[in-house]
Formats: structure tokens, C-alpha cells, sequence
């Protein structure tokens, strides 16, 4: 009895598709709880706390975008965002990662991620000089947040000085631009081929220094060439908000946009920034880990 083995091609349903990876930012605009911290200048917001119906609304959005990673900024501490994610997002898989930064208000970046999450760091102790020579530090932080498969690269979640200030403000921002250069130059240099995205609100059009000085670094605007703005009050209408790719991740790059309207939900209703959204390639042949 002669006996036959059939081979079948790698390509069949026994192998799972190439992955992908969602990416969102998105400023969420004074996300503040109901509580005075005394340690920070809360009080001075307007309006002081975050209802329940924009918190479910904030949620909505987010059910709706299905990022595996998304990048917060305006968020006043983890025990609020933990709180929110469990009672509005139970069963989005999301771990939380928020440190405390610089901010008087109390303001942070923080992280969402479904994708298992390794080494997380800080840069609000990091002292650098502005171009007259004076001693700054990130106005909020920059964080770095290590995610493994199928991702396997860094995310930096940032928010640079605002424009409040004038030309002392503007060389803060630019300060922070160089120090975030240098940081992410560096992990090039230990690392090449790194994959890296710097995430967040710049508080800077395209056009100016501050942004250039990331572009010179060798950092590539995912959404370069758009017209839409991400800052959508009048009469400040701007993009000021970016994902910044390292040459890497920017070869995986499948596309990217700004979301300035979801059917059946007013985004300017519920932040002042839109969402900033990058979907990218997964490392090859490596799975989705869902929670």
C-alpha cells in the first residue's frame, strides 16, 4: 500500500494574518476630577471636572477608533483614568500607564495599550538649555513606554510648553524639541533600526522651528501634506498635534489621518483637539495578544 504525505502551503488558514498595529493621540482637553489636589493649581480649570456625560461620550469615541495603543494628553492623574477605563471601557483590554509630570495644573500624558506593556521611563527630571542659555526641563513629560509583540518598539507620549507666554514660551517649546531630538537620536545610535513613535500635542504648526527641529532629527510626520487641523476652536483652527515615526516605523507605516468626524458624534464637542490615528505593520509573524 503505497502512502502519500500532502504538503500544504504556509500561506493556508493554519497561519494567522500579518498583524497590525492601531495608534491613536489624542489631547482630551482638561480631563479633571472632581477633587482639589492641593499640590496643584486644579482650581484655576474651567469647567473644574469632567462630567459623566463627556466622560461616556470620551468613551464612546475610543469604542469606536479600536486603537491597540492610545496616547493621552491633558489627563490629571492615573487614579481618575484607571477609574474611567474600568467603568466606561471594562472590556477594551487597556492597561494604564500614567507617571506625574511637571505640570502646575496637574496636567499628564498618559498611555492606553492593549499590547502587553515592558519598560516604562520618565524625562521630567531630564535639565537641558533653551538657545538664551537658561536651564528647562519638559513644561509636562516626556514618556517613554516600551510595548513588546507585535508592536515591538517605543512610544513617547508628549505635550510641549503652550503658546501662553509669547517669544519666552516659544523658546521653551524649542528647547523641549531639541532635548526630545537628542533623546530619540540617542536610542537610534544604542538601537538602529529602532522602532519609535513620538506622539502627543506639540503645541506647534508644521511650518515653525519647534517642528523643524524635530524633522531635521530625522523624524517623519505620518500625516505630512494634510490640511486637516487637530486644534478645532476658532479662531485658532491648526494642526498642532502629531505622530513623529523614526525611519523604521515609518517604512511600516499603511496610513494615517486626522479624524475630525465619526457618524452620529460631535467631536468638537467633547475636546478641542481631534484624534490623530496611524495604523502600522506588526513585526512579521508575530500575533495579536488580546486581554
Amino acid at each position: 500500500m503505497n502512502c502519500f504525505l500532502l504538503l500544504l502551503p504556509l500561506s493556508l488558514p493554519f497561519q494567522d494574518e500579518a498583524p497590525t498595529v492601531k495608534i491613536v493621540s489624542w489631547n482630551v482637553e482638561n480631563f479633571f476630577d472632581v477633587w482639589d489636589d492641593p499640590y496643584r493649581r486644579d482650581e484655576i480649570t474651567t469647567p473644574r471636572f469632567t462630567t459623566e456625560s463627556r466622560r461616556a461620550r470620551l468613551a464612546q469615541v475610543l469604542r469606536v477608533l479600536d486603537a491597540d495603543v492610545v496616547c493621552l494628553q491633558e489627563v490629571e492623574n492615573r487614579f481618575l483614568l484607571q477609574a474611567w477605563v474600568e467603568e466606561f471601557l471594562p472590556d477594551a483590554g487597556y492597561e494604564v500607564v500614567l507617571l506625574e509630570g511637571n505640570d502646575s495644573r496637574g496636567i499628564d500624558v498618559a498611555l492606553l495599550s492593549r499590547i502587553p506593556v515592558g519598560e516604562v521611563s520618565t524625562f521630567r527630571h531630564l535639565r537641558f538649555q533653551d538657545a538664551a542659555g537658561h536651564e528647562q526641563r519638559f513644561r509636562r513629560d516626556l514618556l517613554r513606554v516600551s510595548l513588546y509583540e507585535p508592536f515591538m518598539g517605543d512610544i513617547y507620549v508628549v505635550h510641549l510648553k503652550s503658546q501662553h507666554g509669547g517669544e519666552q514660551a516659544d523658546l521653551v517649546r524649542e528647547s523641549e524639541a531639541r532635548a526630545i531630538a537628542e533623546v530619540i537620536s540617542g536610542a537610534r545610535k544604542r538601537r538602529p533600526g529602532i522602532r519609535a513613535i513620538v506622539a502627543g500635542d506639540f503645541n506647534e504648526i508644521p511650518e515653525e522651528k519647534t517642528m523643524q527641529v524635530l524633522f531635521d532629527s530625522g523624524l517623519i510626520d505620518a500625516c505630512a501634506g494634510t490640511e486637516s487641523v487637530t486644534y478645532n476652536r476658532e479662531p485658532y483652527l491648526s494642526r498642532i498635534d502629531y505622530l513623529l515615526l523614526t525611519p523604521a516605523l515609518a517604512e511600516v507605516l499603511i496610513e494615517a489621518s486626522v479624524v475630525t468626524a465619526l457618524p452620529n458624534i460631535k467631536l468638537e464637542e467633547i475636546a478641542d483637539h481631534f484624534p490623530v490615528v496611524g495604523v502600522f505593520g506588526g513585526e512579521p509573524g508575530r500575533t495579536m495578544r488580546r486581554r
